[in-house]
């Protein structure tokens, strides 16, 4: 007889939010260990293109320099869906809805920040009015230089390697339908 995982049970009458605290309290995984885990990072990026197909990208004041998607660090307890829509608005004026994401990006620790990940969300296509509005706002001007709309021909030439490797690979999945919802708790996460 095989016993099915009390975690993915739901009992008789229970409410969905009775069954998470259930199980949350009571799931015990002995490959799980809370107290010496390491640190992660969890980041979420933009994908945001205009008419012509060009990608937004912002430029930090910070690091190498290099051009980059909108985006940043989730803060804990933020659904990475709000996270990513913060990270945009604050960094280009964008009011997006983000539900879905295109990649996850592991990146490796280094002397600056710990291990992690990077959500690729979609943030859709623009409209020519909209893409021709969009500007650093005056509170992101310490953190982002200018923002640009970059052909995918002139990746390499203004990105680091990786990250233009993150934006032609998150522009493949979008071309081929690869949405991936981002859920919390199990629905549909937006903003």
């Amino acid at each position: 007889m095989t016993h099915a995982d009390p975690a993915l049970v739901l009992r008789p009458g229970a409410s969905e939010e009775e069954h998470t605290r259930e199980t949350s309290a009571t799931d015990d995984r002995a490959d799980i260990d809370l107290d010496g885990s390491a640190p992660r990072r969890v980041g979420a990026v933009v994908l945001v293109l205009d008419p012509r197909g060009r990608v937004l990208l912002v430029r930090p004041t910070y690091g190498t320099r290099a051009w980059q998607l909108p985006g940043g660090g989730v803060h804990k307890g933020e659904p990475a869906t709000a996270g990513a829509a913060r990270e945009l608005e604050e960094e280009t004026g964008l009011d997006r809805q983000i539900r879905y994401a295109l990649a996850i990006d592991q990146m490796p620790g280094n002397s600056n920040s710990a291990e992690g990940y990077n959500i690729v969300c979609d943030g859709g296509v623009l409209s020519e009015e909209e893409a021709a509005a969009v500007v650093v706002p005056e509170s992101a001007r310490d953190e982002i230089s200018e923002c640009a709309w970059v052909p995918l021909s002139a990746l390499d030439e203004k990105c680091d390697p990786y990250q233009a490797r993150r934006i032609r690979q998150a522009l493949t999945a979008r071309s081929h339908g690869a949405r991936i919802p981002i859920l919390l708790q199990g629905r549909l996460a937006a903003v």
